[in-house]
């Protein structure tokens, strides 16, 4: 059962992720810790697939499994020898989009485990190998995700960035006194969301070249792995307060990532010369004259 959906979820036929089948798989091992084994044996068979989607897709289910499912997932990577097979990925010259997510989430599972003093610090040592072979990614700013806190980008010298990435910053801090994890979560995904919505209500619709910048994308991702944990917990919580506001801030989140989609597709307008709009002018004149 368990590898069949893990073939359905990391299909190379998918267009995206199947976020309803992963969260499923999420449910399976929450629910049955024993069959985390199998999960992770079948997305191992995917990652090592030849398809570049099946790969990405399985990574992506990996991410989520790490992020919500805890030790039985993170023990059965190790003891699969998932680990030294994704630093292989890494190293490769080729397909990067799967290697810079594969980095990305060894870092943020190795930070948000406690680095190389943690219960697991096989992943620490599989990050560190990587930093260690020189492995970056020139083009993206230095985050580090972890599962308790919500990534900053590197502050920017534009002064309303460096305000919203104060505020989100002021807000993590704000999170960590929240006794209630369910609620910790809706705080932070609600605080992303709204440095996003801010940043957007800041641009011109007519130029909207601002919504490729890298601030803006780094907010982007957040809020779409944000709006991710939200749904599941829409599906997971038994506070029906916590489920509610879940709800109305996962169609708040699904809003803002439309409106960034929307502004991506939109081409800049072009100014029309001064002189060109006097002679359109003088001409609708004359034309009024004659008649």
């Amino acid at each position: 059962m368990a590898a069949e959906m893990v073939k359905a979820a990391t299909s190379d036929k998918l267009k995206e992720m199947d976020w309803a089948k992963n969260i499923e798989i999420c449910e399976l091992v929450a629910q049955d810790p024993g069959k985390a084994k199998d999960v992770i044996k079948s997305i191992k068979k995917s990652i090592g697939s030849r398809s570049k989607s099946t790969q990405l897709f399985a990574v992506m289910l990996l991410e989520m499994l790490l992020n919500n499912c805890g030790e039985p997932i993170h023990r059965q990577v190790i003891d699969n020898g998932l680990l030294p097979i994704l630093v292989k990925i890494v190293k490769k010259k080729t397909d990067l989009p799967v290697r810079e997510k594969i980095f990305l989430l060894l870092d943020a599972t190795q930070t948000s485990l406690g680095g190389a003093k943690a219960k697991f610090p096989q992943y620490y040592e599989a990050y560190y190998e990587l930093v260690s072979a020189g492995v970056q990614f020139s083009n993206r700013p230095n985050v580090v995700v972890t599962r308790a806190e919500v990534p900053v980008p590197e502050p920017r010298t534009e002064p309303n960035n460096e305000s919203l990435a104060t505020r989100l910053n002021e807000a993590q801090q704000e999170v960590h006194t929240q006794p209630a994890p369910d609620a910790s979560i809706v705080q932070k995904a609600s605080s992303v969301m709204e440095v996003l919505r801010d940043v957007l209500n800041s641009m011109d619709p007519r130029h909207p070249e601002g919504a490729t910048d890298e601030f803006v994308l780094d907010l982007v991702e957040q809020c779409t792995f944000q709006k991710q944990r939200i749904m599941h917990l829409v599906m997971t919580s038994r506070d029906e307060m916590v489920v509610s506001q879940a709800i109305e801030l996962n169609e708040e989140l699904h809003k803002v990532l439309v409106r960034h989609d929307a502004l991506l597709s939109v081409h800049p307008t072009t100014t029309v010369p001064s002189n060109i709009k006097e002679e359109e002018e003088e001409e609708d004149a004359e034309s009024l004259y004659r008649r």
